[in-house]
């Protein structure tokens, strides 16, 4: 009994995992690449970063226009509570 609080959990876990990992490894040896199961056996393709920079603007903040206040819906409680 001891064993199956100790080790149960691990069981549970591991099954699952190696089931996924056992049919990355068939669908690779039958010939299925990039099936996505685990993307971690594929490679990344690499992405060409441009070597000109955009130029920089300034960042404009505006003033709102709009000014939303919230009431709560239990004021009378609130100026009792205060």
């Amino acid at each position: 009994m001891n064993f199956m609080n100790e080790y149960g959990l691990l069981f549970a876990v591991a099954i699952p995992v190696a089931t996924l990992i056992g049919l990355q490894v068939f669908l690779h040896v039958t010939g299925e690449r990039a099936t996505g199961l685990l993307p971690g056996f594929n490679t990344y393709p690499s992405i060409a970063s441009a070597t000109i920079a955009a130029p920089q603007q300034p960042v404009v903040s505006e003033t709102p226009t709009i000014v939303i206040t919230i009431k709560s819906s239990n004021d009378e409680m609130e100026r009792l509570a205060a």
